[in-house]
This record gives C-alpha cells, structure tokens and sequence, in this order.
C-alpha cells in the first residue's frame, strides 16, 4: 500500500471515533436498548453487515458509488477497478475496497439505526441476512463441486 494514504486512513479512524463519541453523546438514552439485544438480533445484524459490506466493495450494482475512487486497468486482460493511488480519494477508495473496513462503517450505521428505528432497520436488515445466507451457501456448494 502507498504509504501517502496513511494520513487519510489516519484521519478516517479519528472521524470514525469522534462521530461515533458524537452520537453516542446525543443519542444516548435511544442507545441503551441496545443492552437488551438478543443473540438473533445480533446475528441478524451481523450478517446484514457482512452482506451490505460486501455488496459495497464488490458488487456491479455498486459500481457508480466506486467509480470516482478507482481507476480502471487491465490485469491479465480482464478490466479491474484499483483504488487511486494518491489523496483522499485513493484512501477512500481503498477503504470502499476493503470489506472489513467498509463492514466496521456499515456496522456502525446499523447498529445506530437499529437503536434510533428498530422495526425498518430490523426489515432491512433481514433482507440483507436472507442474501448473505444465499452467498454462503452458493459459495460453499462451489466450493464443495471442484
């Protein structure tokens, strides 16, 4: 990795912290219902964390939101996307290409969403569990073919 980043990627982590110091300021007495959270709530969540994360870094579908963090090349003769090499937008786009960082970000969302709105975030957050269940499973029947 281009060590120019490691500025960007350091200002991201303090955003992170001090956004998520803001709400839980704030937002505080919403928050405590999340104590309460059940094992399949948090599985729920976690998978829906898992397959939004996913669908982000990976996905066609998302490919205009990628697009002006990535330039395209040629690897092998297959188009890739890769991350801009320099700025901001190079660490943006690297952290879009991460899933486990894009997954800490996401989570963050739904957590906050789920305390603030339950009920809609909870639904959505079941649809994207029901897709992620579908890739584990179509990956480990691939993988379980070869």
């Amino acid at each position: 990795m281009n060590h120019k980043l490691y500025k960007w990627l350091t200002i991201d982590m303090v955003a992170f912290v001090i956004l998520n110091a803001i709400v839980l300021y704030f937002f505080n007495d919403a928050l405590v219902s999340l104590k309460d959270i059940t094992l399949f709530t948090l599985l729920i969540l976690g998978l829906a964390a898992y397959r939004s994360a996913n669908i982000l870094s990976n996905e066609v579908v998302t490919k205009p939101l990628r697009a002006p963090f990535v330039t395209e090349v040629t690897e092998d003769g297959v188009v890739v996307e890769k991350p801009k090499k320099k700025g901001f937008l190079g660490a943006f786009g690297f952290l879009i290409y991460c899933p486990s960082c894009t997954g800490v970000w996401l989570s963050a969302a739904l957590i906050y969403s789920y305390a603030l709105w339950p009920t809609p975030t909870f639904v959505v957050a079941l649809f994207l569990s029901l897709s992620a269940i579908e890739r584990i499973v179509a990956r480990s029947l691939a993988f379980i073919k070869k």
